[in-house]
């Protein structure tokens, strides 16, 4: 039962190459957080229907930003403006 569900999911090119991507993004994030180096600093960006979100982990903080930004360089300007208030 659980080949012929396989075998219909992946019958669809489309769909086959997007539950690879996703399972890649998942393996990308497991692999930063598994090692100690990466988890000092890690970052992911992506864009959305609505706007860009991201996530950063900085000096062993993470910061997750779920409010929409017009651009990628909006999203950035809010990561680096808390990691230096962070450190002051």
């Amino acid at each position: 039962m659980i080949d012929w569900i396989i075998r219909q999911l992946f019958k669809w090119q489309p769909l086959r190459l997007a539950i690879f991507s996703e399972v890649d993004w998942y393996n990308s994030i497991t692999r930063i957080m598994e090692d100690p180096e990466d988890m000092k600093i890690a970052t992911a960006m992506w864009c959305e229907s609505d706007g860009w979100r991201g996530w950063t982990i900085d000096d062993g903080k993470y910061y997750f930003n779920d409010i929409p930004e017009k651009s990628l360089s909006d999203l950035m300007e809010i990561f680096d403006g808390r990691s230096e208030s962070d450190s002051q």
